[in-house]
């Protein structure tokens, strides 16, 4: 079953805030898009191009702004040699099965389509495609890719699961779990988080399952970040309740600011400098002593492109996690790629090192 995001015009096209929302939305019902597309409305081929993606998928969500809402609508009901009709204040194929605010839903016995009309700066439309049963997703850490396949594969036989492990970082993989005609997902799940109670968080989004967790033991978290300037503080601050697990977060890029905020030592920053372990292990005090905090997370590197150096290329990070009782882990990775593929893979590094420091809370799965 495959399935697809269409957005149609180019007053969304360009929003990237509003392409990002819609993602967001539809990620929640397909679990995975496997085939995304942004068309323009003027095209002279967008009849054929809407043809095709249909042809290819079982469930489309078609994202129009109000210029090209009725025109998908007409391409719709062409295609099935239906008519147009006006219902709740839209234009809309006679056919279609259900219908809301500026949505629609659309089903033949190959596909379903739900066509829905965007405003920007509004909330979006309701989608009416139903979430998928057939696919899950586990994360799967301290253990890699070869051994992952090799430990699911025989068990997913049993359940009649199709496995698939895809690389996060070294040590994470993401892995979805698709069921054939008789697959038992919940069941298949359950198996693994019996075998590898310590390494299985069984859903896709690590980032709400590290918060919702630290809301559920009653902890506090807070953020030292230098090179990342407070990407891995907007990661945790995406979700409902965060007040109760963060006082605050730092984004301490000036030596200046690390001294006065954090108490980096001016001996540590001449000695060692701002991107060492030192560094990081007077970031990680500093944190929990300002927020009194159970938990903390820092990080200082070089993302570049400039500021590299011989012995501290660009890419060099160290990351850092502490607890209230002193125990600690900071780790120096060596990163490649733009300045935001860096920034982005530190984040990732430090939530694994957050995930092994804190084993107890994270992994205490039901």
């Amino acid at each position: 079953m495959k399935n697809a995001l269409v957005i149609i015009g180019e007053s969304i096209k360009y929003d990237e805030i509003l392409v990002s929302y819609i993602k967001r939305e539809v990620s929640e019902i397909f679990k995975k898009i496997d085939f995304y597309y942004m068309l323009d409305g003027s095209d002279k081929e967008l009849f054929l191009l809407v043809e095709d993606i249909l042809q290819k998928c079982s469930q489309v969500v078609i994202a129009t702004d109000e210029k090209n809402f009725n025109i998908t609508g007409k391409i719709i009901s062409t295609l099935h040699s239906d008519s147009l009709i006006l219902k709740n204040d839209m234009l809309l194929p006679s056919n279609s099965s259900i219908f809301d605010d500026n949505s629609y839903l659309y089903e033949t016995d190959k596909y379903k389509i739900n066509v829905i009309k965007l405003k920007e700066e509004e909330k979006l439309p309701k989608i009416l495609l139903k979430e998928s049963n057939s696919v899950e997703f586990i994360n799967l850490f301290n253990m890699d890719e070869e051994s992952c396949e090799i430990l699911l594969m025989p068990i997913a036989e049993n359940y009649d699961i199709k496995v698939k492990t895809i690389k996060i970082i070294d040590g994470w993989s993401l892995v979805k779990l698709e069921a054939f005609k008789y697959g038992q997902l919940n069941n298949f799940i359950d198996s693994i988080l019996q075998l590898l109670p310590d390494r299985v968080i069984p859903q896709k989004d690590v980032f709400s399952h590290i918060t919702f967790k630290l809301i559920e033991n009653n902890l506090k978290i807070t953020t030292a970040e230098s090179c990342t300037g407070g990407l891995l503080s907007s990661m945790l601050i995406k979700y409902s309740g965060v007040s109760n697990i963060i006082n605050g977060n730092l984004i301490t890029y000036a030596n200046d600011i690390k001294e006065a905020w954090l108490g980096v030592t001016p001996e540590t920053l001449q000695t060692y400098g701002a991107v060492s372990k030192e560094c990081v292990s007077q970031m990680l005090e500093g944190a929990l002593n300002v927020s009194n905090s159970n938990i903390s997370v820092a990080i200082s590197g070089v993302a570049g492109p400039t500021g590299g150096t011989k012995d501290k290329p660009v890419g060099t990070v160290y990351i850092g996690v502490k607890s209230k009782n002193n125990d600690e882990i900071i780790k120096k990775v060596h990163l490649k790629g733009d300045r935001v593929y860096i920034q982005n893979q530190a984040v990732l590094h430090a939530v694994k090192l957050l995930l092994d420091l804190e084993k107890n809370i994270f992994f205490q799965n039901p």
